[in-house]
């Protein structure tokens, strides 16, 4: 078995890729609220909500899915 560096950064980019585009999202959105006046808050109210909508997708999509042992509804005797 080959360790090499770019198996590595592939899966340094596949757990933290998209954690890291949130966050640079969401300073943008609040430098640009700082910096570009009026055009600013159009632009960080979408960056900063970016996070939230994620999480949004995240728990609809979880919700809906109904595969696997953990989706069944659990009853106790």
């Amino acid at each position: 078995m080959m360790h090499g560096s770019s198996d590595r950064s592939r899966l340094w980019i596949g757990v933290f890729a998209a954690n890291v585009l949130l966050a640079a999202a969401t300073i943008t959105g609040v430098v640009a609220a700082l910096l570009w006046g009026s055009v600013g808050q159009y632009v960080a109210w979408v960056t900063v909500g970016a996070p939230g909508l994620v999480v949004a997708g995240v728990w609809v999509r979880c919700r809906t899915r109904k595969t696997g042992q953990f989706s069944r509804p659990i009853r106790s005797k």
